[in-house]
């Protein structure tokens, strides 16, 4: 995928190692762009944030933790797109979670979950090249609109800046990019002011989630938890995989019982990264929405 911390290749065009197997590609499947173009709120899970943080709440390990606005929305992929728009999808995800009508879908989504599509956001993107917010891009891609290109951290960033939404990029590299990542997320989300615990040790925070890079994949940080061990971990959407349906069950409705039990454990580890997962990559980026 894109990078935005490689300053020497930023003229260079890029390969499938970083685009994907489609980095050729000048225009994809007629019924791929059509299913894109058309795509509902049925891969749309509101009200999650809630629901991760009565699961930790419940959970005796866990010393605190932190989670990002309960604005934020999980967003996966649909039937049949293949594994080519995770950078996409975690950008719905911030664009849901800052609930700007910059982002309003306008193929007549419903709902407050309606959400820019994947080919709307290209040409968000294309358009913010032409105004020249990281316009390398379009050298190092041969250009996005209609195709399944992988984009990641510069695209996003450049979206975001074409809408004047303040946003910073950070990078983490060598043996501790792991310990780097998992610092600066827990001084994120707990230098909050204006979080609350209401005497849990759960904080829920106004912070918007964190859009995470990694080698060949991008997913979407919504928090942080540390242990009574002192282990660190990310509460994180991974856009490749469904929600539990133990969550879904979760948003409609449940009692006290419900966050309780394997099942209910099950779940909450569905969405935690830990060291074990994150350890085995040398190299992440993020990028953060300015406070």
């Amino acid at each position: 995928m894109t990078s935005s911390s490689d300053n020497s290749a930023l003229h260079r065009r890029l390969g499938k190692a970083d685009l994907g197997r489609h980095a050729a590609e000048t225009c994809m499947p007629s019924a791929l762009s059509q299913q894109l173009a058309f795509e509902d709120n049925s891969n749309t899970l509101p009200d999650v944030i809630p629901q991760l943080s009565a699961l930790i709440a419940h959970d005796a390990d866990v010393d605190v933790a932190w989670l990002c606005t309960v604005a934020a929305v999980q967003v996966s992929k649909l039937k049949g797109e293949g594994g080519h728009f995770c950078g996409y999808r975690n950008m719905q995800m911030l664009c849901l979670a800052l609930g700007s009508r910059l982002f309003e879908n306008k193929t007549g989504g419903d709902g407050p979950s309606s959400k820019p599509t994947i080919l709307q956001l290209q040409d968000m993107i294309e358009a913010a090249w032409d105004r020249g917010i990281n316009s390398h891009a379009r050298t190092q891609t041969g250009g996005i609109k209609g195709t399944r290109k992988h984009v990641g951290t510069s695209e996003a960033e450049a979206l975001l800046l074409s809408k004047s939404i303040a946003c910073t990029g950070h990078a983490f590299q060598g043996r501790d990019a792991a310990d780097q990542l998992l610092r600066f997320v827990e001084n994120y989300f707990s230098s909050d002011k204006t979080s609350d615990s209401s005497g849990s040790k759960v904080h829920n925070s106004t912070r918007p989630p964190i859009f995470l890079q990694r080698p060949q994949h991008s997913i979407t940080i919504v928090g942080f938890e540390r242990t009574r061990s002192g282990n660190r971990r990310l509460l994180t959407f991974d856009p490749a995989y469904q929600p539990p349906s133990k969550m879904r069950e979760l948003t409609e409705g449940a009692d006290e019982s419900s966050y309780q039990g394997w099942v209910a454990r099950w779940t909450l580890r569905q969405y935690r990264k830990g060291p074990r997962y994150l350890g085995r990559y040398k190299q992440y980026e993020c990028l953060v929405i300015d406070p």
